[in-house]
């Protein structure tokens, strides 16, 4: 299946560098492909990490010196000179080990910069190397419009380019996405592989946190929600169409993750639903439409917890030491308290650090304002000094052409003045 990332590059060069990768491929890559029947000559012939590459509107090996003159032309880029968007093709759809397959990868993508980013140049340059070993294009789109000079600009763009390259992927014969059984979690290969190795990953500690919370039939409200998670150590702040989380993690080291990075079950549409359903009646009809999925899975976890429990309280009541039943008892509860303190202290740290954040923000907001004030009275003070010294040399020139008419009136009077000498 067809899949897309879209990132913005600060520097067009830095990310045209990176994809055309000279001399980059690994000689792992090249014993992988040559094990796996690519002919060594074909390898040998690969002299970078792009085994394949196109451009629109550019020559790919000069986009980088085509694309910063474009630039300097219309110099409205801003911080961003360039869009980059990684295009992604699974085995089934294109195989690494075929050179055909390779431009055909490459043809894809020029198909999709067309489409995405008509009037601008567009270079396209295709890898295979990487975990897996998939083919996959990166596409780098230069800010400026060749007709209009106007910065490239889409909202929700990434809805836009997986549309476009869905109906690129079916109207070649690929599979795409089927958006409607996405899973519930979002996981990076690096989660993956930290799972494989039976690692922490604090993604799923945050994940098992939140799930435990919304176990909790009794919690049908935002506020109880987000005061739930505040005694869990974690934040949750509402940005409006999502929410984000923060927490310190198992290393006492701050995270911070938006619902739909965790997973359709962490997003605030998901969360919302599921506690404003918890607010009406239940109804055997429609209780099979919750969307919380992991409502099952923990409300046997909790009731495993609470038989847990109960067996411990029972083996207690029965004890004849009374003594011991309270010392138990008394250290119960200090673990308890022990615990709360910790959250408070989790959670003062985050809010302590958020604090800090603002804090450089603003720093970096007013000294920008200074040094933009102390650009432009610097401004000032030359342009009063250039006036200044302007006006020194117009008096200076009409001293100067005064001194000589008056040296020549003395040297040459005038015939009244011979008059009335006679």
């Amino acid at each position: 299946m067809a899949t897309i990332k879209i990132s913005r590059a600060k520097s067009c060069s830095a990310a045209i560098d990176y994809a055309k990768g000279r001399d980059k491929l690994s000689e792992s890559d090249k014993s992988w492909l040559t094990q796996n029947g690519v002919p060594i000559d074909t390898v040998d012939a690969l002299d970078g990490r792009s085994v394949a590459t196109s451009g629109v509107l550019v020559d790919p090996d000069y986009a980088k010196s085509q694309m910063k003159q474009t630039r300097d032309l219309f110099q409205n880029t801003g911080s961003t000179e360039a869009m980059r968007v990684i295009q992604s093709f699974s085995h089934e759809d294109l195989d690494p080990t075929n050179p055909a397959d390779w431009q055909r990868c490459n043809d894809l993508g020029n198909e999709l910069a067309q489409k995405m980013a008509p009037d601008h140049q567009v270079a396209v340059y295709t890898h295979l190397d990487g975990t897996g070993h998939k083919l996959h294009n990166h596409i780098i789109v230069n800010m400026p419009n060749l007709k209009t000079g106007k910065k490239y600009h889409h909202q929700n763009d990434f809805k836009r380019l997986s549309k476009l390259n869905d109906e690129i992927a079916q109207a070649h014969g690929l599979s795409i996405i089927d958006r409607e059984q996405a899973p519930t979690e979002r996981r990076t290969m690096a989660e993956r592989q930290l799972e494989t190795k039976n690692e922490y990953v604090w993604k799923d500690d945050l994940r098992g946190r939140i799930d435990k919370i919304m176990g909790d039939t009794a919690i049908s409200s935002y506020k109880d929600f987000s005061e739930c998670l505040a005694h869990s150590g974690i934040i949750v702040h509402d940005r409006g169409k999502s929410f984000s989380y923060e927490f310190l993690d198992v290393k006492k080291k701050h995270r911070r993750a938006r619902g739909k990075t965790l997973g359709t079950d962490y997003e605030k549409e998901t969360i919302l639903d599921e506690l404003e359903l918890r607010q009406k009646p239940a109804d055997p009809d429609i209780s099979h439409l919750r969307k919380y999925s992991r409502e099952a899975e923990t409300s046997y976890l909790r009731s495993q917890q609470r038989s847990d429990r109960h067996g411990r309280d029972h083996q207690i009541s029965t004890s004849p030491d009374t003594a011991i039943k309270q010392r138990e008892r008394d250290a119960e509860q200090r673990k308890q308290s022990t615990t709360r303190s910790s959250q408070g202290i989790d959670r003062l740290t985050i809010a302590i650090k958020s604090i800090t954040d603002d804090l450089q923000r603003l720093t970096r907001q007013v000294n920008r304002f200074i040094d933009k004030r102390l650009g432009i009275l610097n401004q000032l003070i030359a342009m009063n000094k250039k006036h200044e010294q302007s006006v020194k040399a117009q008096k200076l020139s009409a001293l100067t052409k005064q001194t000589k008419q008056n040296k020549i009136n003395r040297q040459y009077p005038s015939r009244r003045s011979r008059g009335r000498e006679r």
